[in-house]
Protein backbone atom coordinates (compact mmCIF):
# COMPACT_ATOMS: atom_id res chain seq x y z
CA UNK A 1 0.00 0.00 0.00
CA UNK A 2 0.95 3.42 -0.96
CA UNK A 3 0.23 6.91 0.09
CA UNK A 4 -2.24 7.31 -3.22
CA UNK A 5 -3.81 3.90 -2.17
CA UNK A 6 -4.61 5.00 0.94
CA UNK A 7 -5.97 8.30 -0.44
CA UNK A 8 -8.34 6.35 -3.31
CA UNK A 9 -9.79 3.70 -0.61
CA UNK A 10 -10.48 6.97 1.28
CA UNK A 11 -8.43 5.42 4.55
CA UNK A 12 -7.28 8.98 4.12
CA UNK A 13 -9.22 11.91 3.35
CA UNK A 14 -9.32 15.68 2.92
CA UNK A 15 -11.44 17.61 5.89
CA UNK A 16 -11.56 20.82 5.98
CA UNK A 17 -12.78 20.63 9.68
CA UNK A 18 -9.84 18.77 10.48
CA UNK A 19 -7.17 21.55 11.89
CA UNK A 20 -10.44 22.15 14.50
CA UNK A 21 -8.85 18.34 16.17
CA UNK A 22 -5.27 19.18 16.48
CA UNK A 23 -5.14 20.65 20.12
CA UNK A 24 -7.92 17.91 21.23
CA UNK A 25 -5.16 14.88 19.77
CA UNK A 26 -2.29 16.67 21.47
CA UNK A 27 -3.74 16.71 24.96
CA UNK A 28 -4.97 12.45 24.63
CA UNK A 29 -1.16 12.57 23.59
CA UNK A 30 0.09 14.14 26.68
CA UNK A 31 -2.52 11.86 28.50
CA UNK A 32 -1.19 8.67 27.62
CA UNK A 33 2.52 9.13 28.04
CA UNK A 34 1.01 9.83 31.58
CA UNK A 35 -0.49 6.76 31.86
CA UNK A 36 2.65 5.03 30.16
CA UNK A 37 4.48 6.39 32.80
CA UNK A 38 2.59 5.10 35.61
CA UNK A 39 1.91 1.66 34.01
CA UNK A 40 6.00 0.94 33.96
CA UNK A 41 5.95 1.67 37.39
CA UNK A 42 3.82 -1.02 38.48
CA UNK A 43 4.99 -3.02 36.33
CA UNK A 44 2.55 -3.59 33.57
CA UNK A 45 4.92 -3.55 31.06
CA UNK A 46 2.58 -4.30 27.75
CA UNK A 47 0.48 -1.71 28.96
CA UNK A 48 2.64 0.87 29.34
CA UNK A 49 3.83 0.12 25.40
CA UNK A 50 0.08 0.46 24.19
CA UNK A 51 -0.49 3.43 26.17
CA UNK A 52 3.08 4.95 24.90
CA UNK A 53 1.96 4.05 21.27
CA UNK A 54 -1.75 5.15 21.50
CA UNK A 55 0.25 8.66 22.32
CA UNK A 56 2.77 8.53 19.44
CA UNK A 57 -0.28 7.83 17.28
CA UNK A 58 -2.07 11.06 18.46
CA UNK A 59 0.58 13.19 18.04
CA UNK A 60 0.69 11.91 14.42
CA UNK A 61 -2.95 12.44 13.91
CA UNK A 62 -2.78 15.83 15.46
CA UNK A 63 0.33 16.29 12.51
CA UNK A 64 -2.22 15.19 9.78
CA UNK A 65 -5.09 17.43 11.10
CA UNK A 66 -2.62 20.16 10.72
CA UNK A 67 -2.49 19.58 7.18
CA UNK A 68 -6.39 19.13 6.77
CA UNK A 69 -6.35 15.24 6.54
CA UNK A 70 -8.51 13.02 8.61
CA UNK A 71 -7.60 9.13 8.85
CA UNK A 72 -8.75 5.43 8.85
CA UNK A 73 -5.69 3.38 9.27
CA UNK A 74 -2.75 3.56 11.39
CA UNK A 75 -0.72 2.44 8.07
CA UNK A 76 -1.78 5.34 6.03
CA UNK A 77 -1.65 7.82 9.12
CA UNK A 78 2.75 6.94 8.35
CA UNK A 79 2.23 6.80 4.61
CA UNK A 80 0.72 10.26 4.90
CA UNK A 81 3.01 11.69 7.50
CA UNK A 82 5.75 10.27 5.36
CA UNK A 83 4.34 11.92 2.30
CA UNK A 84 3.21 15.36 3.94
CA UNK A 85 7.33 15.89 5.50
CA UNK A 86 9.07 13.78 2.80
CA UNK A 87 11.33 17.09 3.37
CA UNK A 88 12.05 16.92 7.22
CA UNK A 89 14.69 14.04 7.31
CA UNK A 90 14.37 14.61 11.54
CA UNK A 91 10.95 13.54 11.38
CA UNK A 92 10.89 11.13 8.47
CA UNK A 93 13.22 9.18 11.04
CA UNK A 94 10.91 9.45 13.87
CA UNK A 95 8.20 8.30 11.66
CA UNK A 96 10.32 5.67 10.83
CA UNK A 97 10.97 4.44 14.45
CA UNK A 98 7.02 4.68 15.09
CA UNK A 99 6.36 2.62 13.00
CA UNK A 100 8.56 -0.10 13.84
CA UNK A 101 6.28 0.20 17.68
CA UNK A 102 3.40 0.03 15.12
CA UNK A 103 4.18 -3.72 14.72
CA UNK A 104 5.25 -4.38 18.33
CA UNK A 105 2.24 -2.52 19.53
CA UNK A 106 -0.13 -4.99 17.21
CA UNK A 107 2.13 -8.03 18.29
CA UNK A 108 1.26 -7.05 21.95
CA UNK A 109 -2.02 -6.48 21.13
CA UNK A 110 -2.73 -9.43 18.72
CA UNK A 111 -0.11 -11.65 19.86
CA UNK A 112 1.21 -12.02 22.97
CA UNK A 113 4.14 -10.46 22.63
CA UNK A 114 5.64 -9.57 26.33
CA UNK A 115 8.56 -6.87 26.15
CA UNK A 116 11.25 -5.79 29.53
CA UNK A 117 11.72 -2.57 31.09
CA UNK A 118 14.13 -1.45 28.96
CA UNK A 119 11.65 -1.46 25.48
CA UNK A 120 8.62 -0.03 27.82
CA UNK A 121 10.88 2.72 28.84
CA UNK A 122 12.34 3.77 25.44
CA UNK A 123 8.77 3.80 23.78
CA UNK A 124 7.49 5.82 26.64
CA UNK A 125 10.53 8.36 26.30
CA UNK A 126 10.34 8.23 22.50
CA UNK A 127 6.51 9.21 22.69
CA UNK A 128 7.41 12.20 24.37
CA UNK A 129 10.26 13.27 21.81
CA UNK A 130 7.40 12.31 19.46
CA UNK A 131 5.29 14.63 20.60
CA UNK A 132 7.90 17.15 21.60
CA UNK A 133 9.08 17.45 17.71
CA UNK A 134 5.09 17.39 16.95
CA UNK A 135 4.18 20.65 18.66
CA UNK A 136 6.95 22.06 17.35
CA UNK A 137 5.85 21.63 13.60
CA UNK A 138 2.47 22.40 14.72
CA UNK A 139 3.91 25.87 16.37
CA UNK A 140 6.03 26.15 13.71
CA UNK A 141 9.34 26.75 15.46
CA UNK A 142 10.88 24.93 13.26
Amino acid sequence: MNFKDCLSKGLIRKDESASERVKKSLKIAERFISSAKKNIKIEELEMSEIASYNSIFHSARSLLFNKGYTERSHICVILALKEFYKNNHELIDLINTFDKIRISRHNIQYGGLLIDIEEAEFVSNFAKQFLDKTKKIINKKE
